[in-house]
This record gives structure tokens, sequence and C-alpha cells, in this order.
């Protein structure tokens, strides 16, 4: 982050010095007309250098290319420098076409490498920071100028303007490979197949990015309209030559001092409260007024606001708001479109707006300034719709993006998986063979249920149910044909018999659509056995009905943390197979709301007693107590929000990888409602610190060395009563 904020002053200071150096040299050696002419020409000459870019971007890496043109940059006003004491004019229009071409190209690769370096939830935390940093470096480098050019005169500015290329260039280079945490997708190497389709193709292929695009260029030609007027008050004010150079220095000194205060006092709090949508349409918002304004009062100094207040929200929320787009996408798509968008797009609008000019100069001298500020009213109100749709396409990128990732999130977790999947399969195969062995009944028990099948099957089965023997149970409730009505009352005590509970969960799902009213009030008795209560909202799981999810619905309520997570598990599978199923979001919500409304050690105290009904992808990656209670909300919330991206990122959060998670959290910022945001999130971002993994055998090596009397445990189990204390125990 030190490296970053240092690189981005760096960046900035030699980009604002290289502004105010521009149109101080044009301006003295060109007349005024000449500017929409340079505008086209910066344009044409922008696009051409952006293209070049483009291809030597599939080739190089950006950890390479960008301090590579940093140099290159730094050599090129070198020879401005011998150039401008034999040809003036030359010296100054190439200056020119340098400085707005390179100068948003040199400034764009610093931000690729920045939105590489830095996972979506950090950066939106962060890039007030850099950008603020870069305001500062504008500062002091537009004051350095105004000295230097009153001391030393304009020309004097190109070596120092070099030497801050080179410095440039190196910080550059070691924020992109000098880190010493390597990021988990490398920038200073090309991914396989990165970059195999042009920027034009990625932009045209993706909504998102062709918003962004308008945005950027509707707001560059609005701010290129009013530049033009505003350029030409200040050369009847002030006149040419030093005294020029001082004002533009001190406009842009002053234009940072205030980008500055916003970025210190409100870029993020602007960034918390109303989106990235609202942040990025600042300085077309902030043009309209003005525009507006100068209609009303014509004058240099409405056009020094309008211009003023474009640049600074430009500089500082714009920014701020505007990198953060590119974070979630793709590497590959990111590095071919961003420069096109950030450069090209935005030379283009220059292109337009000096188009405009001319135009409205040959057909309507008499009107400029009306007309030229009608026309930038109308830029500003269309960028400002572009930015109203990116907050959705914001979101949509996040989720994804966590799609993306999501074999990654596979591979991650998976050994994790591997040691709970070995010991239960260890500790179930032992259970099965102790549960072979004969058990040893009664004789004169056995002629009487006999006798008693003989004269009605029902009753028979009833004995059994109710025989408390395992073996004879599980034969009842193990039969491929559904149970009878008769039975259905006597299966459902079952259910806390624990020895037998799989068979009756099994039993009762097979007909549990034709006996769902039975089913809810068993489901919903206060005073029945808990443990029935929370394996019957298991067996909901295979309904698909909406009078089953209604029913269910109900459970939500329950007072112990097991039977209400049931029952959204068993909600979830029924919307799964059924997503006709209408789910009452306000009701949702309201769960979610007094499941989060809790304090940490009631969080952390939450479990589970049995296993899930589901194969989720929620369910391999609840950890402990706390992730059972995590899970419980995610599965609530994916009821009445997307589900898929809303289940990756509640894995992205059990990783490891910084990116990812980070990815995680910023979606569920943009998604989440904020009350729900608020009482959620000291659960989200403050989570414990993970322990140190072992290999699989080891940890199931060391279980049965500690828990030796767990198979002792079982086989006193299987002969004695299931309600003996051993029993509860294990």
């Amino acid at each position: 982050m030190l490296i970053g904020m240092v690189c981005a002053a760096a960046v900035m200071g030699q980009f604002v010095a290289g502004k105010a150096m521009r149109d101080a040299l044009f301006l003295t050696s060109l007349d005024i007309t000449a500017l929409p002419a340079m505008l086209i020409a910066t344009s044409v000459f922008s696009l051409v250098l952006v293209v070049i870019n483009s291809r030597l971007a599939r080739q190089i890496a950006p950890a390479t290319l960008v301090p590579a043109s940093f140099v290159l940059s730094g050599v090129l006003f070198l020879v401005e420098w011998l150039l401008r004491a034999n040809a003036p004019t030359a010296a100054a229009v190439i200056l020119y076409l340098h400085i707005s071409a390179a100068g948003p190209l040199l400034t764009s690769g610093f931000w690729l490498i920045s939105s590489e370096r830095f996972d979506p939830r950090t950066a939106k935390k962060r890039f007030g920071q850099l950008a603020g940093a870069g305001t500062l470096g504008g500062l002091l480098s537009a004051l350095l100028a105004e000295r230097i050019a009153a001391l030393f005169g304009t020309p004097a500015m190109l070596p120092l303007l070099a030497v801050m290329q080179f410095g440039a260039a190196m910080l550059v280079r070691r924020l992109a490979v000098g880190l010493d945490h390597a990021p988990e997708h490398p920038i200073d190497t090309l991914e396989p197949g990165a970059a195999t389709r042009s920027g034009l193709r990625v932009i045209a292929e993706t909504p998102y990015l062709r918003h962004l695009a308008t945005l950027v260029l509707l707001g560059t030609t609005g701010a290129a309209l009013v530049d033009y007027l505003f350029k030409a008050q200040a050369v009847e004010a002030f006149g040419r030559g030093d005294q020029l150079l001082r004002f533009f220095a001190l406009y842009y000194a002053a234009t940072s001092i205030l980008t500055f205060i916003i970025q210190a006092s409100s870029s993020r709090a602007v960034l918390e409260r109303f989106g990235l949508g609202v942040t990025t349409s600042t300085p077309s918002f902030a043009l309209l007024l003005g525009s507006l304004g100068g209609l009303i009062a014509p004058g240099f100094g409405s056009l020094l606001v309008a211009r003023g207040g474009e640049s600074v929200f430009r500089s500082s929320l714009f920014r701020a708001g505007y990198e953060l787009f590119y974070t979630p996408i793709p590497s590959e798509e990111k590095r071919a479109a961003k420069s096109l968008i950030d450069v090209a797009f935005d030379r283009l609008g220059d292109a337009i707006g000096g188009g405009l000019v001319r135009v409205t100069i040959v057909l309507l001298p008499a009107l400029q300034l009306p007309a030229i500020l009608t026309m930038a009213v109308a830029c500003s109100a269309g960028a400002l719709l572009a930015a109203s749709r990116l907050n959705r396409g914001y979101i949509g990128t996040l989720a994804s993006s966590l799609r993306h990732r999501a074999g990654e999130l596979d591979v991650a977790l998976a050994d994790a998986g591997v040691t709970r999947t070995l010991f239960s399969n260890l500790l179930s195969r032992r259970v099965r063979a102790t549960a072979g062995r004969p058990s040893v009944e009664p004789a004169r028990a056995q002629t009487s249920l006999d006798a008693l099948g003989r004269q009605d099957p029902v009753v028979h089965d009833i004995l059994r149910l109710r025989s408390r023997d395992r073996e004879r149970v599980a034969a009842v409730l193990s039969r491929d044909e559904g149970l009878p009505a008769a039975l259905v009352p006597h299966v459902i005590p079952l259910l806390a018999w624990d020895a037998v509970s799989e068979h009756a969960v099994f039993a009762l799902q097979k007909v549990a659509e034709e006996h769902v009213g039975q089913f809810v009030d068993a489901l919903t008795e206060p005073n029945q056995d808990y443990a029935v209560r929370r394996r019957l909202a298991r067996v909901f799981s295979v309904c698909v009905s909406q009078r089953a999810a209604d029913g269910v619905m109900v459970a939500l309520d329950d007072l112990r943390f097991g039977v209400r997570c049931q029952a959204a598990r068993s909600i979830a599978a029924m919307v799964e197979k059924n997503p006709r199923i209408h789910i009452d979001g306000e009701r949702i919500m309201e769960v979610v709301l007094r499941e989060v409304a809790v304090g940490r050690p009631v969080w952390e105290g939450r479990r589970m007693l049995d296993g899930f009904s589901t194969q989720s992808p929620l369910d391999a990656f609840v950890r402990d107590r706390a992730g059972e209670s995590l899970a419980h909300v995610f599965t609530l919330l994916s009821l009445v929000l997307p589900r898929e991206p809303l289940q990756l990122a509640f894995r992205g959060l059990q990783t490891s990888d910084t990116h990812l998670r980070g990815t995680a959290l910023e979606y569920l910022d943009s998604v989440l409602p904020p009350q729900i945001r608020q009482r959620l999130w000291p659960f989200l971002e403050h989570r414990p610190q993970a322990r140190a993994t072992r290999p699989p055998e080891d940890v199931i090596a060391a279980l049965l060395r500690s828990n030796k009397s767990i198979m002792l445990n079982l086989e006193e189990l299987r002969r004695g009563s299931p309600d003996s204390p051993t029993a509860t125990a294990v």
C-alpha cells in the first residue's frame, strides 16, 4: 500500500505538471483557434498509440510493459527539451500530442496494475487513499511547476518531467513485482490464452463495459466542450506567456487541493452510501449544473466553476469509483479493454468535442457560447444515464468473477473435507459391522408377535415398531413400499431414537406429501421432543408442494437452532426442485434479521446435531459452530437472493485466497440489504485465524488414539438399552 501511494503520487505528479506545461507552451506558440484541430489530432494519435499498446500487451506482461512505457516517455521529454530551442512551434505540438496521448495511457497502466494487486473489497477501501496520494503528488508538482516557470522559465520543466518519468517507472515496476507476498494471479507473467480477443470485441460483447465506455465518451465530450470555452476566456484574461503558465499552474494546484479535501473527507463515505454509479456520475452532474449556470450567467467566472467542478469531481470521486469497476473483471479481458476505454474512448470524446466546437465556430459564430454549453448539457445528461446502469453490471460482474474461480475454490477446500469424509466413513463401516451381529430375542415374544401378525399385519407392524428392538423396527421401516397411514403416528416418535432415526426419516420421506398436515402439526407442537422436531424438518426436504413449504416456514420461528436450520435446508431443497414455490421475501428477511441479531457467543455456540439432508454446496464448508450459524443465514438468503453466486460467496469466505475472499465480501456488500449487512458484517470480516492443517491420515490416527472408548461405547449401545446414559452420551 505504501509503494502504491508513492507510485500514485509520482504518476499523477508528472501528469499534472505535464498538463500545465502542455497548455502554456501550446497557447504561447499557437493561436487559440488551433485548439479544436489539435484535439482531433491528439485523438487520432491516441487511438494509434492505444492500438500499438494493445498489441504489445498480448506479448508483454503489464509489469514489464508499463514501466518501459514510462522510460520511453521520459526519453521523449528530453528530446522535446532539445528541440524547443530551435523549433518552438514543432516542440509545442509534439509535447501536446505526447502528454495528451501518453499521459492517460500511462495512468491507465498504473491503475491496471493496482486493480490486479488489490481484491475488490480491499480496493474499495484503499483506492480512495491511492487517489488521494495521487492528488497530493499533483498538487506538489503543480506548485513546483509554477515556481520553476517564475524563476527559470517554462522550458526548464522538461528535464524535470523526464526525471519524474524515470522515477515513476521504477516505482510502478516495484508495485507490480516487488511486493513480499505475490498475488494469486501474478501480473509479471501472461496467463495461457490471455488476450485472445481484441479489446473492441470484449467491449462489444460485454454490456457492462459498453456502459462504462459510454460514460467515459460522453463525459469527456462534455468536458472538452466546456474546456474550449474556459481556455479561450483564460487567454483573453491573462494573455500569453509565463503569466498564462502561472495561472494554469495555480488553477491545477487549487483543483488539486479541493480534490484532496474531497478524497480525504468523503470519498469512501460516498462510495458506501450511494454506490459506484452515483459516485462516478458526479463529474457529469457538476458539468451539467455548471453549464446551466453558464447559460444563465455567462462569463469567465461561471466557466471556471463549471470546468473546475468537473475536474475536481473527476479526479476525486470519479477516480475512486471508476477504477473499482475493473477489479472483478478477469485479467485477460481487463488487459484487453481497459486502455481502450480509459484512453481511446476518452480521446474520442475529445475529438468529438473538438469537432463540435469547430462546426459551431463555422456555422454559429455569433452563438458559440450558448450552443456549446447546450451540447455540454446534453452530453452530461447522457453520461448520467449510462452511469445509472453500472451498479447492476458491477454486481453481475462480481458474481461472474466468483463463478470464474469456482474451480479454484473446489481445489482449495477439498483437503479440509477429506479428513471429515474419511473419518465418517471409518465410523460408519464399524457401526454397520456391529449392527449386523445377531441379537437374542425371547422365544415367547416371537411367538406372541407371530400370533398377532396372523390376525392383523398392521397390528403386527405396530408391535414391531414399539418393540424397542432395533432390527425389527428397521425391518419395518426399510420396506420398499410406503408406510400405511396407520403406522405414521407410530413412526414419528421413533425419530428421537438415534439407532433407527435414519430409517425413520427415510420411511417418512416416502409418504411426506400424503401426510403434510400431520407432519406440520408434529413439527410445530412445542411439547414435541426436540430430536423429533429437528429430524422431522429434514423429512420435508423431498416435498415439492406449496402447502409443504408454507408448513415448514412456521418452523423458522422455533426456539431451537437445530429445528430452524433443518427447516431452512428443507425449504431450500423444495425450491430447488420446484422453482414455482412462492417464498415470502419479507418474511425471510425478518427471520435473517433475528438470526444475526445475536452476540458472538450465541452465534459461535450454535451447532447442528444431525447431518444435513441434502448435498448442498453449503454443506461441505461448515467448519465449526460459527460456520453453522453462517451457513444457516446463507441458506435463508439463498431463498430470496441469487442462489449460485451467494453459495460461491459463502465458499469464498472459507478460503485463505485474499483476492477471492475480497471478491466475495464485495459481492455481499453490494447485494445484502443494509440492515442485514450491518449486523452480519462483524461475523464476515472478523473471522478466527485459520488453524494449521494436518494430513488426513495423521488426524484420523490421533482421533482414534485419543478416543479408544468410541467403539466400546458403540458396542454397549448395540447390546444395551437405547435410552441408557451411555447411549445418550454417544
